[in-house]
Parts: C-alpha cells; structure tokens; sequence
C-alpha cells in the first residue's frame, strides 16, 4: 500500500470522524439547548414530588356578619402499599379496621393496600377530626407503617338549606359551584401551597433530601348584602304559602332596598342543602329516581333495558338536581302579568299619554281595533266607567288595552327598554338572563303586526322576564325614576380585615320624572287600600303594591295540549311614604283542588303581608296607628297591682286598652291578662280588687275560614283575645287564612292569638 492510499485511509476516517462528532454534538446542542426546559422539567418530575398544601377557603358571611359558609378542617387518608410490604403490615387487619370508619369497602381498600403500582392510594376522603383521631391511635398503638392522614378543607353551611341558591356549594375537588361561591371563587379560593422533596425509586423519600416549601394563601371572605332573618321570614312564609295553597311547582321571592338595590333577600324553593348538593330534596323526586333506578337493576349489566334504563335515570337525576341548584329569581323567565300594569301606567303618566281623570269603560268584553280575538277582562261582568286611578286598583285589562294605545307602540317599546326589561340587570350573581320579549316590529308596526303584542303586553301578558328585571323596574317606578343595578355582594375583606374590593348604589339611568314616581306612589297605595290587594295590608304600616296573576304558556300535557297553569304573584312596597323596601313573592301552579280562587290577590298578596309583618319591624321602620288600625295594633299590658280603680283605668286608657272591674277593695290585686302580655288595642282588661284571679288553661280553637266576627265571638267565650291582621274588611267574604298558634295547643286564658284574615274572592 503506497503512502497515497494512506492517506486517503487517514482522510476519510478523519471525515468519517467529524461527522460523527457533529452528529453527536448536534445531538447534544438539541438536548441540552433546544430541548432543555423539557429534559430539565422531566428530570425534576422524575426526582421530585410536588405535594399540594391546601389554602382555606374565605368566608362568607351575611350583612350582619352572620356565617354563610365556612370551610372545616378534615383529613384524607392515604395508603402506601411499598412502606405497608416492607413493613409486612396486616393488610387484611387493617382494611377490616378501616372499613367503618371509612364508610369503604373492606376488600376495596385491601385492593388498594396491595397494588403496588403507585406509591400513594387515596382510601379516605375529607374525614372529620374525630374521626382522624381514632386513626392515629390506632397506627400508634399497632406500630403501623404505611397508613398517612393530610390535612384537607370542608366546605360547610351552617344555616343549611337558607338561601341555598344564593350561596352555591364548592365541589369535591373544592371549586365554587354555583351562587357566590362560584361568582366569587376567584377571591374565596386563595391559592394552594406547595412541598417539593426529592424522591428515588418507587417514589421513596431519599434521606437528607431537598426540600422546598410554598404557602399557601388563605381566600379572601365576602360580606353579603343578605340578612338572615329577613331571608328566613321570606322562606318561612313561602314555605307557608305552598303548604295552605298546595304550590305544586315552587315559589319564589326577593326582598330589595328601592332605594341603594341591596338584596336583602332572595329565595328559591323547594331549596336544597349545599352540605349535601348531590342528594335530591323533593322527597316525591327521590322517590321516583329510587324507583327507576330498581327498576333497571333489574335486569343483567350491559342489557340494553340495563343500559337504556341507566340511562334515564341518570339524566333524570341530572335534571332534578339541576332544578334544585337553579336561582329562578334571576335565571327564570316568567309572565309577570298584571304586575306589569305599574310600568305601563308610569310610562303613559310620564309621557302626558294620560292623565289621572282620563276616563274608561270596562264592560267585560271588548273587540280592541287591531286584535282579531276579543280581549276578555278578568272581571267578567267588567268594571263599568272609571279613571286612571281605578283602572290601577281594578287591574282593569280593558283599560290598559286603552292606555298602550294611547301610548303607541314606539313610546311603550322605548320605556320598556328604559325600565330595563331588555337587558340583563347586572347582579354579581352568575347565571342571569335576560327574559323574553316581543320583537320592536310586534309592538310598534302595528299597521302589519296588529295591535295583539301591544295591547297584551301593556298588562304583561305573551313574554317573559325575570323577578329581578320587574321588581328593580318597578323600584325605579316608586324611589323616584333612578334604575339601580342590584347587587348582592357588599364588601370583599382578605384574611386581615382589609378591603379588597367595595360595593356601592349605582344609577344605571332615569326612567320616569320624580313628580311621575311621585304620583305612581299615591296610586300604587291605593291598590292596597282600595283595589285587589287589601290582603296585603299590615295595621300600621303603608303598604303599596300591585298584584299579578298569569298563565303559563309552554306547559303542554302527553297529548301535546296547553295546561292552563297559573303563577301568582304580588309586588309590595313600604313605607308609601318613602319607599325603601319591595317584595315579591310568586306562587307556581297553586293546586285547584283547594276551593280557594287562585289569584295574586287571594294568594300572593296576603303571602306579601306576612312578610312585611316581620320585617318592618325588624328594620326599624315605625308604625303609624289610625284610629281605624286600633284593633291591629299590638300593647304590652302595663302592671296595674296597687293602684286604685281610677289610677288603673286611666293608665289602661292611655295604653288604648278598656277595663272592667271585678270584686271590692281599694287597689288592684290582680288582672287578667297578666302585665307583659301582648294586646290587641282596644281590648278589654279585667282588673280584680280584693281578689285574686284563679289562672286556667284554655284550647286555641281552629279559626281558619271563621270570619272576624266568628273569631272574636269564638276567642271570647274561651277568654282569649284576637289580634287580626291582612285584610280590614268586615265583609263575609274576609276569612281567617293563617293563625299563629296552632288549633290543640294549651296556653292561659288572656293570651292572644294572632289570625291573619284575607278576601277569598279578591281576584287577579
């Protein structure tokens, strides 16, 4: 070989050679430039752990900084199958222990203890303190290794099913669900911590590892603009409500500041427990699911009357849950019907369309230019001649047809865009809709469309709002035209007490003038002093409101006909005077079967009432007695022993109470009722001298469907006393609704009872 082929040779292995050291640098240039962060991150996820260090959740609280929802420390528990074989740890011991107290299945749990495939087997859940405790004991006691308890977070809710749909729940994974919770749970949530330690082998600690720790950060907590008292009286009498009329589908309701657009409640029931969301609450509901769920069961797994039967019943408990969970107060479009009646009559006033001595005549029927269906009024035999103002308190159809004509289409449309019912209200709540309404075209081209859409709209009938679209339109109608945008979040504070984030009143627009809200306020009182909502009236207090009755339009039977089922409701305000606060209660579907005439005056209105009753006193508002609300008006009965028959009668007097005398002596030695007890105005004291009266026990009677006469005369033969509230009508027609002690209870004689009366026929 000549020294040119060596040459050659050495050149072509030194080619080869370079080539081959570019190749495996290029290589390496990608792995350890190009690819780095992705190598890097496998490499520390192959010798790291990363443990989450779980944040506590905020608060959140009511306005009086009541507990809502708190989050309670648990614990999980965890099995690690290597350190449970190398310590050669009973397993099947264990998992029998465990099993109870776990609420798992033994041989799951054994399963988990023995599979080697990952380090860590999560057996226990989120287990209360105690619970963890028995646990400890017992791996100290039996010198286990194998068996870890984390600390974790509970979501509870203390007030349990109270404002449910406000509130919301957290999930397993302990994200807000629903309501504030998931609203705010970018403030509630804080952030999770981590513990990063090196690992070797089968995820085994290594001795004298790395270890780097993050905090976590607690979430921020959240005061509401919710009260709880006021939203147990709204409950409570919902609750009420659904039991005395048969509801078949639920109510709803919402207590509003008119004047800021605070929630002070809003309530959705049947309700559910955010402590246990998954379950569902209608007992009738569960039933059935239980029902259809044995029924496929039955059959073998992977049948298709198995699969096809899962199936249902899965989307079944789908839908009954998701109805439970569903805030209708702002996500459910209804027909407000003759509600609605405040917002036509305030535009038409606002606009000069109207005015308070325009005249109308009902005659029950009538065949309005533009509809081709005659327009009926609720009132068969019609109302006969009347003015603006009993056009309002006789929620007259005919005469609203009238008004939204003389209106116009262009003018209702813009006002009812004015008063918001377009556009969603803008709640910090999630879920809100915006309703349904007519298109302009319907309402305004009525030489094409006709006047149907016009005309039946100016009295709320054929679309769908929200409550809180009506009720904060119908503020803006009565605190002097101003639109508010409601909200129901107050104030966000961090773990410290520091403000994070404030909530304050905010003007979306003028709707109406003040002098327009000023007269809407004197005729919106009047419903409730002369027209269809007398049921809502509250001794002492200036109640205003406007009642509502309508049908619901999409509800069809198997047989694809229309159910005429009905919600009532009524929109109440006080004080008249200076309005500050508005309730609506709704009523869906009121069962037939009752007798009673199904109306939002009969049945909403007195619902209203009540609530009033409760909270206005609560709030501070003061009472103002007439001579006429004497016997509506509560008295605490003053102490009359040791005074002369003068003295006491003259003091009883004053108080608005009426004495008689019993026995002889010179000073009162005893009365009847005893001192504290509460009287109604007007009512008559026994006053004893030289005597002392013997106490005895009488039964509170049934009142309801009595009469006020039939319950006076009834409450006095027993010697108890009536303090009547609603309606003040003497009338037949004026009955006992509701009492506050139930018929069969013991109590002294003296004691009064509180009966609410209402007006069977009151109608729409």
């Amino acid at each position: 070989m000549d020294s040119a082929q060596h040459w050659r040779i050495r050149l072509t292995a030194l080619m080869l050679g370079v080539l081959g050291f570019l190749t495996v640098a290029a290589r390496l240039y990608r792995l350890m430039v190009v690819d780095y962060d992705y190598y890097a991150a496998k490499a520390l996820n192959n010798q790291t752990r990363s443990t989450a260090a779980a944040s506590n959740r905020g608060y959140v609280y009511d306005r009086n900084m009541n507990i809502l929802a708190a989050s309670q420390s648990v614990e999980n528990v965890y099995l690690d199958p290597h350190e449970l074989k190398q310590s050669q740890a009973d397993l099947t011991r264990i998992a029998a222990f465990l099993s109870p107290l776990l609420e798992r299945d033994a041989r799951w749990i054994l399963e988990q203890g023995q599979d080697l495939r990952r380090r860590y087997k999560q057996v226990g859940s989120r287990i209360p303190e105690d619970t963890a405790a028995k646990i400890r004991d017992y791996i100290q006691e039996e010198n286990i290794s194998g068996i870890h308890l984390e600390p974790a977070a509970l979501r509870t809710y203390p007030f349990e099913t109270l404002a449910a749909q406000v509130i919301g729940f957290t999930n397993l994974s302990g994200q807000g669900s629903e309501g504030i919770e998931a609203a705010y749970d970018s403030f509630l949530s804080g952030k999770t911590g981590k513990v990063i330690t090196t690992k070797g082998n089968n995820e085994m600690d290594m001795p004298f590892s790395y270890e780097n720790f993050t905090a976590s950060q607690t979430g921020c907590s959240v005061v509401l603009t919710l009260d709880a008292t006021i939203q147990e009286i709204l409950e409570k009498q919902l609750r009420a409500a659904i039991d005395r009329y048969d509801v078949r589908n639920g109510a709803f309701g919402l207590v509003m500041n008119c004047k800021t657009g605070e929630i002070l409640a809003m309530a959705t029931l049947g309700s559910y427990d955010p402590n246990d969301y998954q379950l569902v609450w209608d007992e009738d509901v569960r039933a059935a699911l239980e029902k259809a769920q044995s029924t496929y069961t039955q059959y073998p797994q992977g049948s298709a009357e198995y699969l096809q039967g899962k199936q249902s019943y899965e989307t079944a408990l789908t839908q009954a849950r998701l109805k439970q969970w569903r805030n209708r107060v702002l996500s459910d479009g209804y027909e407000p019907g003759s509600t609605f009646k405040a917002l036509t009559m305030a535009a038409a006033l606002d606009c000069g369309a109207i005015d308070l001595n325009t005249s109308f005549y009902c005659k029950g029927a009538e065949q309005i230019p533009g509809r081709s269906q005659l327009l009926h009024c609720w009132r068969a035999a019609g109302h006969g001649s009347e003015k603006t103002p009993q056009a309002l308190q006789n929620s007259c159809n005919l005469a609203f047809a009238h008004i939204a004509l003389k209106l116009g289409g262009e003018r209702f449309y813009d006002y009812v865009k004015t008063f918001g019912i377009l556009e969603k209200t803008g709640i910090d709540l999630s879920g809100e809709s915006k309703g349904v309404f007519f298109d302009k075209a319907l309402v305004t081209n009525t030489d094409k469309w006709g006047t149907a859409s016009l005309t039946s709209g100016s009295f709320g009938q054929t679309f769908k709002i929200t409550p809180l679209q009506l009720v904060r339109a119908i503020a803006s109608v009565v605190n002097g035209g101003n639109l508010l945008e409601p909200y129901i979040v107050s104030e966000v504070i961090d773990k410290d007490g520091n403000t994070v984030l404030k909530q304050e009143p905010t003007v979306v627009r003028r709707t109406i003038s003040p002098r327009t809200s000023e007269t809407m306020r004197t005729l919106i009182r009047s419903v409730v002093t002369e027209g269809t909502a007398k049921n809502a009236s509250v001794a002492g207090f200036s109640i205003g409101g406007k009642t509502g009755t309508s049908e619901k339009i999409d509800v069809f039977d198997e047989n694809c006909q229309r159910v005429l089922d009905k919600i009532v409701s009524f929109v109440g305000i006080a004080p008249m005077e200076d309005p500050e606060y508005i309730v609506l209660a709704a009523l869906d579907t009121p069962s037939r079967s009752t007798g009673i005439y199904i109306s939002g005056g009969v049945m909403a209105a007195p619902t209203v009432g009540a609530v009033m009753t409760d909270i206005l006193p609560y709030l501070g508002v003061r009472r103002n007695y007439t001579e006429d609300d004497l016997p509506g008006r509560q008295i605490l009965l003053p102490d009359c022993a040791g005074l002369s028959a003068k003295e006491a009668q003259e003091l009883l007097k004053d108080s608005g109470l009426s004495s008689r005398c019993v026995g002889s002596g010179e000073t009162v030695t005893g009365q009847i009722p005893a001192a504290g007890m509460s009287l109604p105005g007007g009512s008559e004291v026994l006053l004893y001298f030289g005597e002392t009266p013997e106490e005895r026990l009488v039964t509170v009677p049934d009142f309801l469907g009595k009469t006020r006469q039939q319950a006076a005369d009834l409450a006095g033969t027993l010697g108890l006393y009536i303090l009547a509230s609603g309606n003040p009508d003497t009338a037949a027609g004026v009955t006992a609704i509701s009492q506050d002690m139930a018929a069969g209870t013991q109590v002294r004689a003296g004691t009064t009872i509180t009966i609410r009366f209402a007006d069977g026929s009151a109608e729409d």
